[in-house]
């Protein structure tokens, strides 16, 4: 049985080569204390959210690999009321039209724990 664990997820669900320049690209991210998140240009807006592409996607398991972030630089404790209820609405509608699954990363392991994001997923056909 494999062990899921924060090492071995984002090697198993990236090919070789995006996995590979995500590690120097956090890397570089991190030194230079920016938010990745806050400087990629959108490709949907709402009130309280942006869908954003992911530069780092998911794939060698995904055909389609973005991610929503709220506006405004801002981790999860800080959404608003009406954010939240945004959201709520965005995954009953919008996000429901394309999307197949929204993955949460555990505080353990966010790579950008300063700026909440969920990842948006359509994964590849199986088989």
């Amino acid at each position: 049985m494999v062990n899921l664990t924060k090492e071995l997820a984002p090697r198993m669900w990236r090919t070789k080569q995006t996995q590979d320049r995500y590690q120097t690209e956090r890397q570089e991210a991190v030194e230079n204390d920016s938010c990745p998140l806050c400087m990629d240009n959108s490709i949907a807006e709402f009130t309280h959210w942006r869908i954003i592409p992911n530069k780092y996607p998911y794939d060698a398991v995904a055909n389609k690999h973005t991610m929503i972030i709220p506006r405004t630089h801002q981790k999860e404790s800080e959404l608003s009321k009406a954010a939240l209820d945004e959201l709520h609405e965005l995954k009953q509608t919008t996000l429901n039209k394309e999307y197949l699954y929204i993955i949460e990363g555990l505080p353990s392991t966010q790579s950008i724990p300063g700026h909440f994001h969920l990842h948006l997923i359509a994964p590849k056909a199986v088989g």
